[in-house]
């Protein structure tokens, strides 16, 4: 009996103790191999990671083709003009342009200008497509088209207000106009 005892109170105070310990210490090396495994497979990903920063470069530069080149808000409306009557060669004619005052749209520094144009119908649609497939940004805010004259209602007079975009963000503590 005394031996059954003794062997009993060895198991209870001295090897399941010692058991339990032994697999906290297991269950903790598993965490931080489990830790430099996870570690190393990022450490790995480096060249994912580099290729993404190239990505996001050449998406940059991609970007930055579609803003107008100019960095002055008045400098950029005189290329949106120069830009406008290239388009208009052989289609419409500019009677008048005007530069409106820039703005904020979404925080990027619009640059709008107001053209009136004479044209007929099938040209006055070839302008707008020139204006809409270029590769800058550029949007038509407004459009307002009359006939000139009753008896040739292909002859339009159209005011148009297309806005151009440079890259300038909206400064954080200003606010939109």
């Amino acid at each position: 009996g005394g031996i059954f005892v003794t062997c009993y109170l060895f198991f209870f105070l001295v090897a399941q103790p010692v058991y339990k310990n032994q697999i906290t210490i297991n269950g903790k090396i598993q965490d931080k191999v489990n830790f430099i495994e996870k570690y190393y497979q990022v450490l790995n990903q480096a060249s994912y990671y580099q290729a993404k920063e190239t990505a996001n470069k050449n998406i940059k530069t991609t970007l930055q083709k579609n803003f107008l080149a100019e960095k002055e808000p008045g400098l950029a409306a005189a290329g949106l003009q120069k830009l406008l009557q290239g388009f208009s060669e052989g289609t419409v004619t500019i009677e008048k342009t005007r530069i409106e005052k820039p703005k904020f749209i979404e925080g990027i520094l619009a640059i709008p200008v107001e053209v009136t144009i004479r044209s007929n119908l099938k040209n006055l649609a070839l302008f707008l497509m020139r204006i809409e497939n270029n590769q800058k940004f550029l949007i038509i805010e407004e459009f307002r088209s009359r006939r000139t004259n009753k008896q040739e209602p292909e002859n339009l007079q159209t005011r148009l207000l297309v806005t151009g975009f440079i890259n300038q963000l909206e400064p954080k503590s200003g606010k939109q106009k």
